[in-house]
């Protein structure tokens, strides 16, 4: 059985499956760093995802993020944490159901977006407006998460 945690952009995807992992003595997957090694490994330079999506886009980033979740079909006994954009393709969700327990974490608004702004405003919101464009991004996805996720906790820390 695997536990696949979903949710919005700095909801504690990868800070608690780490924990989860660890405490459960499961293994930990996070797709953002397996699409960073699967981009490395075809073109010879190591960006971040942040740095994927900026600069080849949003159409190679998400080929990269189905390949890499398309990967882990034969997974057992492991945390996964995928990216807040992985459940928007009706593939992936078919997936990562198949996979096991489909977690979302959902976590106050206000509170995600402080984090945001501590960690520098991603390519993928509108720089002349990022707080909207972070508000209309949630708008759009949380039913996302809401309609597939077998379990949902409230983090509000």
């Amino acid at each position: 059985m695997n536990i696949i945690l979903c949710g919005l952009p700095m909801s504690g995807k990868t800070t608690l499956g780490q924990l989860l992992a660890k405490h459960l003595h499961l293994n930990f997957i996070d797709t953002d760093q397996l699409i960073e090694n699967a981009f490395a490994a075809i073109h010879k330079s190591r960006l971040t995802c942040r740095q994927i999506f900026q600069q080849e886009g949003s159409s190679v980033f998400r080929e990269f993020e189905k390949l890499q979740i398309a990967s882990l079909i034969h997974k057992k006994n492991t945390v996964i944490a995928v990216g807040g954009g992985s459940l928007v393709d009706p593939e992936n969700v078919k997936i990562l159901k198949q996979l096991g327990c489909l977690v979302y974490l959902k976590a106050p608004m206000n509170i995600l977006w402080e984090r945001i702004k501590q960690n520098g405003i991603p390519g993928y919101l509108d720089a002349t407006n990022p707080e909207e464009a972070f508000y209309m991004l949630a708008k759009q996805r949380i039913p996302i998460y809401e309609t597939h996720a077998d379990i949902t906790i409230l983090c509000e820390f």
